[in-house]
């Protein structure tokens, strides 16, 4: 009896586990498919080089998108619609059509900016920041032609900028500032839990870069563009000085370069490519801010506007 079980036990040595039979299937099963991969990456490893730079290029586009083509729209439309305003200015039969259809612009404006407050697209991108520009338009001509300015007063003749004068501009121009205020207050709200706020960023650069362009001439430049002051509001060239210099131009530019650089190094710091196309946008914006400071104290002859002028003309 004993020896009949050991030969059993010593049988049971000599097969093979059941445990030992599936790693060996499976180590098959594993070397078979390692070869099948392998034959199959081969034609992908005669065209790797090309692929690679087929992915290259596709990034390349992608940045190129992001960024070139968002700074070319900027200028082009900063350029062409600064353009337009002051070509307009100077068509007193046409002032009450352009204050009417700039007021239809802005509403329209005041809709995309609520729309679109909350959709995070390059699209959005594109419609918000055209929106506060559009609105920002609303507020210059508005004030251009003559419709919202403020109360009237008596011209005073004095040289050089004082106290009087400026509490006498800023009156002249009261209602002017209080609509920009009210705007700014209102898309402050609207932006205010919004993903999107590239709407109220580009109203408020409008707006900060205005005020400090206007302190400036007030202060006094080299090139106060008088020639650019449309009879309605013909009145606030008098507070207006020449000087080479300000105390508060050099601020002005420090200011204006911080603010350029923040909003450019935000390009790179942001992983959407919605939020890179917005902060190129008003980056670009804050960049023709700051050369359209330089030109107020530069020694030229000529604006960046004069041969549109003389086109439309």
């Amino acid at each position: 009896m004993a020896s009949a079980s050991k030969e059993m036990s010593s049988l049971r040595s000599e097969q093979p586990s059941l445990g030992d039979q599936l790693r060996a299937e499976a180590s098959g099963v594993q070397e078979q498919l390692t070869d099948e991969l392998l034959t199959a990456a081969e034609p992908y490893a005669a065209t790797k080089p090309k692929r690679l730079s087929q992915v290259a290029s596709l990034f390349f586009k992608l940045s190129l998108t992001q960024h070139t083509l968002p700074a070319v729209y900027t200028v082009v439309f900063w350029w062409l619609s600064t353009a337009l305003i002051i070509y307009f200015n100077f068509q007193p039969a046409l002032r009450t059509a352009l204050f009417v259809s700039s007021f239809g612009f802005a509403s329209l404006a005041l809709w995309m900016l609520v729309r679109f407050r909350n959709e995070t697209s390059v699209r959005a991108s594109y419609l918000t920041f055209t929106a506060g520009s559009l609105l920002w338009a609303f507020v210059e001509v508005s004030f251009y032609t003559g419709f919202i300015v403020g109360p009237p007063l008596r011209p005073i003749f004095s040289i050089g900028p004082s106290m009087e004068t400026f509490f006498r501009a800023v009156h002249q121009s009261l209602y002017h500032e209080l609509l920009v205020l009210g705007l700014a207050t209102s898309l402050a709200v609207f932006s205010w839990r919004a993903k999107n706020k590239f709407g109220f960023y580009t109203f408020l650069l409008f707006w900060l870069m205005h005020q400090s362009t206007k302190l400036n001439v007030f202060f006094g430049v080299a090139n106060i563009n008088r020639d650019f002051i449309p009879e309605p509001v013909s009145a606030i060239a008098q507070y207006m000085t020449i000087a080479s210099m300000n105390w508060l131009f050099p601020i002005s530019i420090t200011v204006c370069t911080i603010v350029s650089y923040r909003l450019l190094r935000r390009v790179h710091e942001s992983t959407a490519a919605w939020q890179k196309v917005g902060y190129v946008l008003i980056g670009m914006m804050s960049l023709l801010a700051l050369l359209e400071h330089w030109l107020l104290v530069l020694p030229l002859d000529k604006t960046l506007w004069d041969i549109a002028i003389k086109r439309f003309h």
